[in-house]
């Protein structure tokens, strides 16, 4: 399988599989790759095939394509290339990518492969420079929009502690801390989604398979924002997200 890993300060978001002729990338939703971030292009670059090749092609984007550290205009990708635009990596890989499986299919409750790595050695923890945390995207899942609109919010200002307490099955009672920028939550090619955290309050994110439910009402692939005890719902387990 040919593919490309999105990951942002180090935590993984989302695994593409190359399976067109053609891939674009950049801010607008129609791409197949859609970053919502000022610091990408509306039409940022693109993934072309010739023959048993990918070639990746700048779009003439204001901050420029990058790959493993040189600015570059057209580049042949091989694997374990690194494709930076703006804050995000792509990750190039060819072949199976078994760093990611072999993680999402051991347990419903899963860590990013990326997780408590920094791509610069250099920089600090996103959670202790929340100023370097990259603001959300405005677009929302309109299931929410009513609710958010009758309401702010429950997590506004400083970033809080919170968790998502499992509510049935074998791990009840149990909490997975919402503690980084990105946690990851379901299994590879059932249900996977992200629980994101940012200065404005956590967001839960659809990734792959069935949508996730939140208060007994499904999402869309727009973010959905979360407040103090929500029930989240996963192949039949509910988990509640705490504050505190």
């Amino acid at each position: 399988m040919t593919s490309l890993v999105l990951s942002f300060n180090g935590e993984m978001v989302k695994e593409y599989e190359i399976t067109k002729p053609r891939i674009t990338i950049g801010r607008r939703p129609h791409h197949d790759i859609a970053i919502d971030n000022l610091a990408v292009s509306g039409d940022h670059a693109v993934i072309l095939r010739q023959g048993n090749q990918l070639i990746l092609e700048d779009g003439g984007s204001t901050n420029g394509t990058v790959v493993n550290g040189q600015a570059v205009e057209k580049h042949l990708l091989k694997n374990g290339d690194v494709i930076e635009i703006g804050k995000f990596h792509l990750k190039f890989f060819e072949g199976k990518t078994a760093h990611v499986d072999s993680v999402l299919e051991k347990t419903m409750l899963i860590r990013s492969p990326f997780a408590g790595k920094q791509l610069d050695p250099e920089a600090p923890p996103a959670l202790d420079a929340p100023t370097a945390v990259e603001p959300f995207p405005t677009t929302l899942s309109p299931e929410v929009k009513a609710r958010q609109a009758a309401e702010a919010p429950a997590i506004i200002g400083p970033i809080q502690h919170a968790v998502l307490k499992v509510l049935n099955g074998k791990q009840a009672g149990a909490e997975v801390p919402l503690n980084k920028p990105i946690t990851t939550i379901g299994k590879k090619g059932v249900q996977v989604a992200l629980v994101t955290r940012h200065r404005s309050g956590y967001f839960l994110n659809h990734v792959q398979g069935r949508f996730p439910i939140v208060n007994g009402a499904t999402i869309n692939d727009k973010p959905c924002p979360l407040s103090a005890q929500d029930v989240l719902e996963f192949s039949g387990v509910k988990m509640r997200f705490v504050v505190g």
